[in-house]
């Protein structure tokens, strides 16, 4: 089994260039309902840092409950940023929708605004879904910010998706990922430097 995983890192590594990491810590969730559980309690231990980068985020109970943790970290002091894809929330979040994170204190960034006119851009989207907490702890996978991804609604029928919380080294790779992304989407003179974010 051993020879397998290291012969499958491997082949990612020189495949796809990723990074292999070794001091890791993998939790699998297989439905949204519990991987929300997990977030909530994370999110309410964050003391430095939480970046949220989305590609749909929706006004529901699992959204307005994340937001009212996130409106309180930020009151007290933590930096919390949001990253989200203009074109996967068009009909969910109003346009003034940064303006409203800064009210709370969140600093908020549209990827790729909608602009209707046609062109290949409008088909250059941001599908990531992150949740990361003091560098420590990060979320991906493929659920979203929305009811309908930890059943509170049931749009398309009981909805079944997974995610991973991830612990140890390769969290710094998520963070690097998300500045990244952050950077690109700010305004000039805006950006942020990865290093005051990767220290211990």
């Amino acid at each position: 089994e051993n020879e397998l995983i290291a012969s499958q890192a491997i082949c990612l590594k020189n495949i796809a260039n990723t990074h292999i990491y070794q001091n890791t810590k993998i939790t699998y969730f297989n439905i949204g309902e519990n991987m929300y559980k997990t977030i909530l309690e994370q999110l309410n231990k964050a003391q430095k840092f939480i970046f949220l980068e989305y590609f749909i985020i929706s006004e529901g109970r699992m959204w307005n409950t994340i937001l009212t943790i996130l409106t309180e970290k930020a009151a007290a002091g933590v930096d919390v940023r949001l990253i989200y894809d203009d074109m996967g929330c068009i009909t969910y979040l109003p346009g003034d929708f940064p303006k409203e994170m800064a009210k709370r204190g969140i600093r908020c960034h549209v990827f790729n605004r909608f602009v209707p006119v046609l062109s290949a851009r409008l088909n250059n989207r941001n599908h990531r879904k992150y949740l990361i907490v003091d560098g420590k702890v990060g979320f991906t996978g493929g659920i979203n910010i929305a009811d309908e991804y930890i059943n509170a609604e049931q749009r398309f029928g009981y909805w079944k998706d997974n995610a991973v919380r991830i612990k140890g080294d390769p969290v710094r790779g998520l963070v690097l990922c998300f500045l990244q992304m952050w950077n690109a989407a700010c305004p000039k003179g805006e950006a942020v430097d990865a290093a005051a974010y990767l220290a211990p």
